[in-house]
């Protein structure tokens, strides 16, 4: 694909229609700074802001540079007078060429701390600063029993019963034999995968099975520590007899 071709067209289209001023626009350098663009007007166009990322992600893409994927990168931050969308998709593919930027540019030698250590003191401070962040980030043991109290002690309403019934009522889970990923789909989604590959998580890593000490029901070791032995509802029935 000719990155730099689709580009252009971006940039003529712009300079000839340029975005109306009732609309979010963002100023763009037409060739990048570090390229060796200025700030002169002939240099500059205004876009919206799906183009302006649009746009970074193209030079990028054509010029393969360690500063245009910081560039691009940039471009996932804003501020409240920035309109800025962009999907999931996009801020992935973002961050990954940002990333393998910083791999290459920071190898070896090119990493200002290469061949450095931090003393004893600097260590102490920095694991004393985490520690500290930890702590002021932990939610308040009142915080927690009035939460519990008020909400996860409540009883479930029907309704709430009836949609969480609904939403996984025609779900299915499937776990690739290969790779053990596993993806929640409905069940009309399943004709799209390889039922070869693609199978129920039970049959790729067939799960620990145990019986319950008390009422003998035989289930997953996980539904047995859960719902039997110790907390068997027919454990006092069964003890008394």
């Amino acid at each position: 694909m000719n990155y730099l071709s689709i580009y252009n067209s971006l940039i003529e289209k712009r300079l000839l229609i340029p975005v109306p001023n009732i609309e979010y626009s963002e100023q763009h350098h037409i060739k990048p700074r570090c390229l060796g663009g200025d700030d002169s007007k002939e240099n500059l166009v205004r876009l919206t802001a799906r183009e302006h990322f649009m746009a970074h992600c193209l030079l990028y893409k054509h010029y393969r540079t360690s500063k245009l994927a910081h560039a691009w990168y940039s471009m996932l931050r804003c501020d409240k007078n920035q309109k800025r969308f962009f999907t999931a998709r996009e801020h992935e593919s973002a961050k990954k060429a940002h990333i393998e930027a910083l791999r290459i540019s920071m190898k070896g030698d090119k990493n200002p701390f290469y061949g450095k250590t931090h003393t004893d003191e600097t260590k102490k401070s920095i694991s004393e600063k985490i520690t500290q962040w930890h702590q002021d980030r932990e939610t308040p043991k009142e915080q927690i029993e009035s939460w519990v109290e008020r909400v996860a002690k409540l009883p479930a309403s029907e309704k709430q019963k009836q949609v969480v019934g609904a939403l996984s009522k025609n779900k299915i889970t499937l776990k690739n034999i290969h790779t053990g990923e596993c993806k929640r789909i409905d069940k009309s989604e399943a004709v799209l995968y390889n039922l070869d590959i693609w199978k129920h998580p039970g049959v790729v890593t067939p799960q620990r099975r145990d019986s319950c000490v008390h009422c003998g029901m035989e289930s997953v070791a996980g539904n047995i520590a859960r719902w039997h032995n110790d907390n068997c509802k027919h454990k006092d029935k069964l003890l008394n007899l």
